[in-house]
């Protein structure tokens, strides 16, 4: 065979895309090239035959589909894990930041264990001991206010209504004479 022409090269572009022969049908009639391409999609066409999958195909895509389960289910447990452990460190960050300034009040002194005093007379960090405590200077007006303030009293579940009442007793009184 010879080399193809360029309307060989027409025909094998229009057939490769379906496209109509049209003009080019005189040039296939006398092209013994061009015919073989013409009827190349007919042979294709006609050796077409069901692809069997072979022996043991139901097997393999059940063992494939085993495997990619297992690889998925592996993954979401990790990734479940990190992103736990992820916000632990968050809650962990967030909960357990230390203050930065320093502390507001010092309890008043009062009833409870006292510090232990040195010789000079400097308290002594039990923690500490070779280091004296400075002494702390705290507001007049913040030792008052800590001091009115009776945690203990405070975190009690209860109120005690006769401290309630008592000053409520003369705005009874008044409440009772009148009629809505």
């Amino acid at each position: 065979m010879s080399d193809p022409s360029p309307t060989c090269d027409l025909v094998a572009e229009r057939v490769a895309l379906g496209e109509p022969l049209a003009e080019l049908d005189a040039h296939v009639a006398t092209c013994t090239r061009c015919q073989l391409t013409r009827a190349l999609p007919a042979q294709l066409g006609g050796t077409h035959a069901a692809v069997d999958p072979g022996l043991g195909f139901a097997a393999r895509m059940t063992v494939g589909a085993q495997h990619r389960i297992g690889t998925r289910r592996r993954r979401r447990i990790a990734g479940s894990a990190g992103a736990g452990l992820a916000a632990c460190a968050l809650a962990a960050l967030v909960f357990a930041r230390v203050a930065s300034g320093p502390d507001v009040a010092v309890a008043p002194p009062g009833p409870g264990p006292a510090a232990p005093i040195d010789q000079a007379g400097v308290g002594v960090d039990p923690w500490r001991p070779h280091e004296p405590v400075p002494p702390v200077h705290v507001d007049p007006d913040v030792r008052a206010l800590v001091h009115l303030a009776d945690i203990d009293r405070d975190l009690r579940g209860t109120a005690h209504w006769g401290r309630i009442e008592k000053p409520l007793r003369p705005y009874r009184a008044l409440v009772q004479g009148v009629k809505p």
